[in-house]
């Protein structure tokens, strides 16, 4: 209790300290690209940040539990607050979990730290720092040594919030619709049901995955906004599309029943097929439900009279409270599963469609290729390294991952281990290749062979990630 107030007493005094300068502002007002480039380099603080990124969608990225799990394990081996946080983080859901002790063992190390960093971070206005604070005040895995605390941890979420770290918002702004329905009506919460919904709208046009789903809640349930199925279905869908676990029942539910129009149940079934890797056994009995239906006699009646309770729709005291879930197997960045890609498809147009061009992945040959425009191999290896960086890190106009990977992959056949090291980050993050763990591995043995020390690091975490699948 002591502690608690003593974290509550430095985050009211940092409501009156200046935000600059801080970790976390610095890496929430940064480009994806710089806070890839640092977490290469070893930055423990940028590669925890980054697995926050994966796990929630941020900064564009699809939810992706593979790249989350090898960015925390590398903060976490250096024993940063963050890191550890995020290892905690992603063994709360499917597939890692739900692992209760190991929550409770990675959250407790953060959380009960002699040299108290978290709260120091917090203290001088780190807003990821209060988001941190506040999801530790809702893990049910840490009773009986600390006793869950909704009211103080919304205090966090608003600090969070105000600091513009987007997933404390989102938390702030479901405390200000759901005030109410988590608890006790005495909490000193503040409900405020129209605040909360602008503060989602908010977050949508940041292209927040969780921010559509609860948005997509509150048009499902008529919450602060008129009851629609059109929209519920646009946000559900937003987020289903990005990885986002729990909309991808929701969404298959919506085209097995027609709730918005004529039932589809090959699109039904494909989201349904997604689910399957988090959250098995639902999925499982959803898939024969929608084969049945898909052989059994057609009723168009029946099909859109669906009750809407059948529907498997989050109540607000629950998953409202809940960190978002993790998401099936990832999909790379930019790219969209092909199996969305019939021509029978006549789903709802997507948002991420309208605000977040989709830039085609271009397939590459693992042989190298003379480049007729930059003439590869008359390039010396430290001018062809250079680059490549260039292309892989955007810093040039038209600057192609395809180019980057065939310089890199000149640049290694004359044993440039560095070049070998980006090959295999290409291949981990599903960067201008297909992503592939083994191929990942391959290459970051080749970096380490070739002596590169930050490849020694990369190969032990994600030789323990492809132990753990």
């Amino acid at each position: 209790m002591v502690l608690k107030y003593a974290v509550f007493l430095l985050l009211n005094l940092c409501l009156g300290v200046s935000l600059f300068g801080n970790q976390g502002i610095k890496w929430i007002n940064e480009d994806l690209i710089d806070l890839e480039r640092s977490a290469q380099e070893g930055d423990s603080y940028a590669q925890g940040f980054l697995a926050l990124c994966h796990i929630h969608g941020e900064k564009g990225l699809n939810i992706s539990l593979d790249t989350a799990t090898y960015w925390a394990k590398l903060s976490a081996e250096k024993n940063h607050w963050l890191g550890l946080f995020a290892m905690g983080y992603v063994n709360r859901f499917p597939p890692l979990g739900p692992d209760p002790e190991k929550v409770s063992k990675y959250y407790n190390q953060v959380f009960s730290d002699p040299d108290g960093r978290l709260v120091k971070n917090a203290s001088v206005g780190d807003p990821v720092a209060s988001y941190v604070i506040g999801e530790i005040f809702t893990a049910e895995e840490l009773e009986p040594q600390l006793t869950p605390d909704i009211e103080f941890a919304a205090k966090h979420y608003a600090i969070s919030s105000q600091g513009g770290y987007a997933p404390g918002s989102v938390q702030h702004a479901l405390l200000k619709i759901h005030a109410n329905s988590i608890g006790s009506p005495n909490l000193d919460i503040g409900k405020d049901i129209e605040g909360g919904i602008q503060l989602l709208n908010q977050l949508v046009k940041l292209g927040l995955p969780s921010a559509h789903h609860f948005l997509g809640h509150s048009f499902f349930k008529g919450i602060g906004v008129d009851k629609d199925y059109k929209m519920a279905l646009v946000h559900f869908q937003a987020a289903a599309d990005r990885g986002y676990s729990s909309s991808l029942l929701i969404v298959a539910h919506f085209y097995a029943y027609g709730l918005t129009g004529p039932a589809k149940i090959d699109l039904a079934l494909r989201y349904a097929n997604l689910a399957l890797s988090h959250e098995r056994e639902k999925a499982a009995e959803k898939i024969a439900e929608y084969e049945s239906l898909l052989a059994g006699p057609k009723d168009s009646s029946q099909n859109n009279a669906v009750e809407t309770s059948d529907m498997n729709v989050p109540s607000p005291t629950n998953d409202s409270m809940d960190p978002p879930p993790l998401p099936p197997s990832p999909q790379p960045q930019n790219k969209i599963s092909p199996e969305f890609t019939s021509s029978n498809d006549v789903r709802l147009p997507s948002i991420y469609q309208q605000e977040m061009p989709k830039e085609p992945i271009v397939q590459v040959r693992e042989e190298p290729i003379i480049n007729p425009v930059n003439n590869v191999n008359s390039i010396n290896d430290a001018d062809n390294l250079q680059l490549a960086k260039k292309h892989y890190f955007e810093r040039i106009p038209n600057a192609d991952f395809n180019v980057a990977y065939k310089l890199f992959l000149d640049s290694s056949e004359t044993g440039n281990a560095e070049a070998a090291r980006y090959i295999g980050l290409m291949y981990l993050s599903g960067k201008g290749v297909d992503k592939d763990l083994n191929k990942a591995l391959t290459w970051f043995e080749k970096a380490v062979q070739g002596g590169d020390e930050l490849s020694k690091r990369n190969l032990k975490t994600l030789k323990m990630l492809i132990v753990d699948k």
